[in-house]
């Protein structure tokens, strides 16, 4: 029984093979991938870990984008009269698969990734017993490299200086707005780096000085040096200056007059102006402020605005995706699963259907739905689906429901049912 427990273990979960890109760093303590923030870092890596902006808008759009509702896998045949349920074995493993890969946070890394750098790959590492991938491990896109032949197919991918270390079919490879077909991308960062640095030396240097001089303003200190000699005077003047500080009391024999200097600066123009190279960076991502922690106005502006960013960013972002791994990923473990060579037409294709992120108010719209409903007034007192749909519910959704709320209730007339 010991050892049956490890391999239904591995069976479930995947026991990985060694990948290609080896942690060379491991006998001298380990990867360090906490790299010093400076000039020669890549700008998108650079303003991602240090401006919280930058980090709040990227995480937000991956976060909805890939994990906020999930998604779920369906089968489609090639031929309509065939039957579904002989490739109910197909659907479990993929679905197998996409757990212990744990994909839905691969997702969320891919779209990290290649809105910093423009690009993000995984390495395909198969598992030791069926062959079937166990993980995806997330490569550097700064040091993944796409190869193209003359006719711009991809060939191979250099990773890390090495020449042809991946074949294409090896990594799982997305990019962001790849408008060229050198299959590289662009990065999200690129269009507000001269914002981000603006913004960071007002809020890292400037405001720092602008605190100062509100509390500790700028003083000029006169002091007589009549009957000492230059050098003395020198020497009397750097012996007193290390003891005026701002806030703090001192005693000297000299005469000193003080001037302050009236230093002011303009707080509201500085405000308006930060709070514009921040309206800068939310409209380059589309993300809602609401979602950043800012005060809104009033419900139904952020709903609004909530509903423009889903139909808009997000759901470009998961159009992308779902063409992407029906290609890259279920086609390939379809053809693996099932046996069938490059050359034979997949008889069933895996779809890739991402559940509907809520983007109203659910009570106001069930207020909405029950009032119009009990009224008879307009197509929902004719069509009642439609009120499903403004809640976005499905007829199927709600019979499954009903059906699973009824067998709880009446499993013995269930059972007799079953027996007739």
């Amino acid at each position: 029984m010991s050892g049956l427990v490890p391999w239904v273990k591995r069976r479930l979960y995947g026991s990985p093979q060694s990948p290609q890109a080896q942690n060379y760093q491991a006998p001298r303590g380990g990867y360090r991938s906490t790299r010093k923030i400076g000039k020669n870092v890549f700008y998108g890596e650079r303003w991602f870990r240090t401006s919280e902006l930058v980090r709040k808008c990227t995480v937000s759009n991956a976060y909805f984008s890939s994990m906020s509702a999930g998604f779920e896998t369906e089968l489609q045949t090639v031929n309509p009269d065939d039957d579904l349920k002989q490739y109910d074995g197909l659907k479990k493993t993929i679905d197998m698969i996409n757990k212990r890969v744990n994909l839905d946070y691969a997702l969320f890394t891919a779209q990290v990734n290649r809105s910093v750098y423009g690009t993000s790959g995984f390495e395909i590492v198969p598992d030791k017993i069926d062959g079937l991938p166990a993980w995806l491990l997330p490569l550097e896109s700064l040091r993944l490299e796409p190869g193209v032949d003359k006719n711009w197919n991809l060939t191979h991918f250099d990773y890390m200086g090495k020449p042809k270390f991946y074949a294409p079919e090896k990594v799982l490879y997305f990019r962001n707005l790849g408008l060229l077909a050198d299959w590289g991308g662009l990065s999200d960062v690129e269009p507000i780096r001269d914002v981000c640095n603006s913004r960071h030396e007002l809020l890292g240097e400037n405001f720092k000085e602008i605190v100062r001089t509100l509390w500790a303003p700028v003083a000029v200190y006169q002091v007589d040096t009549s009957g000492l000699s230059k050098e003395e005077a020198v020497e009397a003047l750097k012996s007193l200056i290390p003891t005026l500080k701002a806030g703090k009391s001192t005693a000297t024999t000299e005469t000193i007059d003080v001037t302050l200097v009236n230093m002011s600066p303009d707080l509201q123009g500085l405000v308006a102006l930060l709070d514009q190279l921040k309206q800068a960076v939310l409209a380059n991502y589309g993300t809602p402020r609401f979602l950043l922690g800012e005060p809104i106005e009033n419900r139904a502006t952020a709903y609004a605005e909530f509903e423009a960013y889903i139909l808009g960013p997000i759901t470009h972002i998961q159009r992308y995706f779902k063409r992407q791994i029906e290609r890259d990923w279920y086609d390939p473990l379809t053809r693996k699963i099932l046996g069938l060579v490059d050359e034979v037409p997949l008889p069933v294709t895996v779809k890739h259907k991402w559940n509907v992120i809520r983007i109203s108010d659910i009570f106001e719209m069930a207020k909405a739905v029950a009032v119009l409903y009990s009224r008879g007034e307009g197509i929902i007192g004719e069509l009642p689906e439609i009120g499903l749909d403004m809640l976005n519910l499905s007829r199927r959704d709600v019979e499954d429901l009903r059906e699973k709320h009824r067998q709880d209730q009446d499993p013995e007339e269930e059972k007799k049912d079953d027996e007739s």
